[in-house]
């Protein structure tokens, strides 16, 4: 039997949507965000996502997940099903860890700057983990978010 698993995140940055978007697209800042808990790799022509040609549906490219910047613990498939530009990305992965993961990422103009919502649904592959990863990845992305606002202070 397969628990699905989902939480939401979201902050108010300080910054208008198409600057925080150009930030949020490049590789190099979602490795700021997450560390010092876990690094993305990702081949060079894939540094950032915008502006570029993005196939939907398919892997992009895969990524070894980095535990501290340097154990290797998972293998994410990066893939989106939709790309708005200046607005939102829809990820829907697969890990070695998790069957699905989808990852939505919208930014919206609001009075004071940006608000930055992060949505993940993940299904592990081994049931009842999930309730040990919830925890772990909320804090995660919390951390991201407080990276995000430290970025655009």
């Amino acid at each position: 039997m397969f628990h699905d698993f989902t939480y939401t995140v979201q902050t108010l940055i300080p910054s208008d949507r198409a600057t925080l978007w150009q930030h949020v697209t490049q590789m190099r800042h979602v490795n700021d965000e997450l560390m010092p808990f876990v690094r993305m790799t990702y081949p060079a022509d894939r540094a950032s996502l915008a502006g570029q040609t993005v196939p939907m549906g398919t892997v992009l490219f895969r990524s070894v997940i980095l535990l501290f910047g340097i154990l290797p613990v998972d293998l994410h498939s990066l893939a989106f099903d939709k790309i708005e530009d200046n607005k939102a990305f829809y990820e829907n992965s697969t890990t070695l860890t998790h069957r699905c993961w989808k990852h939505t990422r919208s930014l919206t103009d609001t009075s004071g700057g940006t608000i930055i919502k992060d949505e993940v649904h993940f299904s592990p592959r081994l049931p009842l983990i999930g309730y040990l990863f919830l925890p772990i990845y909320t804090a995660i992305f919390r951390h991201r978010h407080r990276q995000l606002a430290r970025a655009f202070k």
